[in-house]
């Protein structure tokens, strides 16, 4: 004769191992079933039904209060499968925020490689512009002094300054445009 779950849990109170072995039989396949419509995952289910299991182990003491001992098993079991989500949200978060940490930080070390480069170039075309154009656009543009001020400290007229100046960036524009293509170029073949 089989014994009610009320019984089952009386004897089980009562202290008989076997009788939490029988409910254990009696309730996980159903338990199971529900988890899986929840997770569809077996492995995570079978852990989840598990956990209920030990929650529910726990309780033996304060267990006498139990009406019905599927409704007691199957709450515990929703609130197992919500931390699990809730866990799994929050990892999920976290994952998200490294991959776009990393994302940037690549990014950002691709960029101040690729801007040291540039500036590199940029510089080596600064040297390699005529002597007086390049001192005029290294004190407009590294020591920012004004026309007035380069033409009083090289002893040339300001219209000489503009004239240097519109020559430098001439010269700079279109070995940065040259370079600019060859960036494009290289950009293509890499993605």
């Amino acid at each position: 004769m089989e014994l009610t779950d009320q019984e089952l849990l009386s004897s089980w109170q009562n202290g008989s191992d076997l009788a939490f072995e029988q409910i254990y039989k009696r309730q996980a396949p159903v338990l199971l079933d529900h988890a899986m419509r929840k997770t569809n995952d077996r492995a995570v289910s079978e852990e989840l039904v598990q956990d209920t299991f030990i929650a529910f182990y726990k309780l033996r003491l304060k267990s006498s209060f139990i009406k019905s001992l599927p409704a007691y098993l199957y709450t515990i079991l929703k609130n197992k499968v919500l931390d699990h989500y809730r866990h799994q949200s929050i990892f999920l978060k976290y994952e998200e925020h490294l991959v776009k940490k990393l994302d940037m930080e690549s990014y950002f070390e691709e960029s101040a490689v690729e801007y040291k480069e540039l500036e590199t170039y940029i510089y080596k075309n600064i040297n390699n512009l005529p002597r007086q154009c390049q001192k005029v656009f290294k004190l407009s543009r590294e020591e920012q002094l004004s026309n007035k001020e380069i033409a009083r400290q090289l002893n040339i007229s300001e219209n000489t300054v503009e004239q240097h100046m519109r020559k430098a960036l001439r010269l700079l524009r279109v070995s940065l445009t040259a370079f600019a293509r060859f960036v494009v170029f290289i950009l293509l073949f890499k993605y």
